[in-house]
Order: C-alpha cells, then sequence, then structure tokens
C-alpha cells in the first residue's frame, strides 16, 4: 500500500519541523509499502495541517475515491488523472505542535494519527473491509521504533 504523508504548515512551523516532519514521512512509505489492509485501498494521502497564522479549511471525515478519472484543467492540458483506491484525509495537528521540540512534535503526529484511525469511522465502501487494528497497531510498531532511530541520531532535543 503506499502510503503518503504530507506537510500543510505555516512558515513559523515549516522552519521548525519540515526536515523531521520529510524524514518521517519517508520512512512511513518505506514501512507500509509492503503491506496491505484491504483489498479496496491502494493509497493513502494524508494532509497533516498545522497553521497558527491562518486557519485552513479541511476536511473533518475521510473521501474514498473508488475509481475515478479526473482532468487537471482541461482548458490547459489534456492530462487525466486515475484515482484508483485512494483515501484522502486530512488531519488538524494542535497549536502546540508549532513550538514543540522534535521529540514532542513526532509524539503529537503519532498521537494525531492514531486519534484519527480509532475515532474516524472510514467510509462505508470500506469500513467492512479494511483491518483498522492492524493498521493502528503497525502505525503505534513504527512510531515506536521511529523513536528509538529518532533519539539515536541525537534530534529528541533538536528544537
Amino acid at each position: 500500500m503506499e502510503f503518503i504523508v504530507k506537510d500543510l504548515f505555516d512558515v513559523n512551523t515549516g522552519n521548525r519541523h519540515r526536515h523531521v516532519f520529510e524524514r518521517m514521512s519517508e520512512e512511513l512509505s518505506v514501512f507500509f509499502e509492503e503491506r496491505s489492509y484491504s483489498p479496496m485501498v491502494n493509497r493513502i494521502v494524508i494532509d497533516m495541517i498545522c497553521s497558527i497564522q491562518f486557519r485552513m479549511p479541511y476536511r473533518k471525515r475521510p473521501i474514498y475515491h473508488e475509481d475515478k478519472l479526473i482532468k487537471v484543467d482541461p482548458r490547459h492540458s489534456g492530462i487525466t488523472y486515475r484515482l484508483y483506491h485512494l483515501i484522502f484525509i486530512d488531519i488538524l495537528l494542535p497549536d502546540a505542535f508549532s513550538t514543540s521540540n522534535t521529540c514532542d512534535a513526532i509524539k503529537i503526529i503519532e498521537e494525531a494519527l492514531v486519534r484519527y484511525f480509532t475515532d474516524v469511522p472510514l467510509p462505508m465502501k470500506i469500513r467492512k473491509s479494511f483491518d483498522k487494528e492492524r493498521f493502528i497497531s503497525d502505525l503505534q510498531s513504527f512510531f515506536t521504533n521511529y523513536k528509538y532511530e529518532t533519539k539515536t541520531n541525537g534530534l529528541e532535543n533538536n528544537g
């Protein structure tokens, strides 16, 4: 399964955490690439949002596309993208994330992801087939190991 985590941070938050976030995002992708939780889900795209300076709109519930073709501005391009077995998710991080140190920032991200997948119902089309418990367990396992790697690389006091 392809697992993509992107950041939508304001300038201050981005300056503080973008390098750690990008590394974590890459490692999450590698961690999940050989795993599957449903035959109906090939890709999960998560936007993690933290903006103190202005509030961004976000989706409170996940959006699932079983199979959809979209055109990128048909007036200027004939490019078509296929959205196949894809979930889009927006997760709003708490304001404390923007001023946290590296260890706390990673913990906040972990808690936000676990809380989202625990509390927010998945779309009806995939609710029965998606192994949510195993996914959450794997997510927690990733962060347990990632924290150790981060500490051994001397980043835990960065902030």
